[in-house]
């Protein structure tokens, strides 16, 4: 599994990267500062030179262009798989307008930074209707940025 991170903060890139890398979900894990650059990779993947990831997780409030906008554009373009694509809003906004917007959309995981393991591991076996695995470190819940 493939996941793209689409948010402006170069921390919240590193943490949220971390915390994907310390899951074991994911095959491959990427980060842009904003939809614009996100919207890219998904047309390169219509194209057939990018592989389309199977999980976004999108930060709302950006510049150049914002999570709603970057969902928007997105339903426009044609790429592989984009049935099977999941997406996760992760935001520092917990707006209930953004919340109910998100929703509208056909969001269903809607998470508040930061985000820990269990946020992350949990959310992921929801949207593949998969029991978890425990790990033997399931015990460390928050990443260790430093590590």
């Amino acid at each position: 599994m493939n996941l793209l991170i689409i948010d402006d903060d170069n921390i919240s890139n590193f943490v949220n990267t971390r915390v994907a890398q310390k899951s074991g979900l994911f095959k491959e894990i990427r980060s842009v500062s904003n939809g614009k650059d996100a919207l890219e990779i998904f047309i390169q993947a219509g194209k057939g030179t990018e592989t389309a990831p199977d999980v976004v997780l999108l930060d709302l409030n950006m510049p150049v262009m914002n999570g709603f906008d970057f969902m928007t554009e997105l339903k426009r373009l044609n790429f592989p798989k984009k049935e099977n694509l999941n997406i996760v809003i992760l935001t520092s906004s917990d707006n209930p307008i953004d919340i109910d917007q998100a929703h509208a959309m056909g969001i269903k995981h809607y998470l508040v930074k930061s985000i820990t393991l269990k946020d992350l591991q949990d959310t992921i076996f929801s949207l593949y209707n998969k029991a978890p695995t425990p790990r033997k470190d399931d015990s460390d819940n928050e990443i260790d940025a430093a590590t």
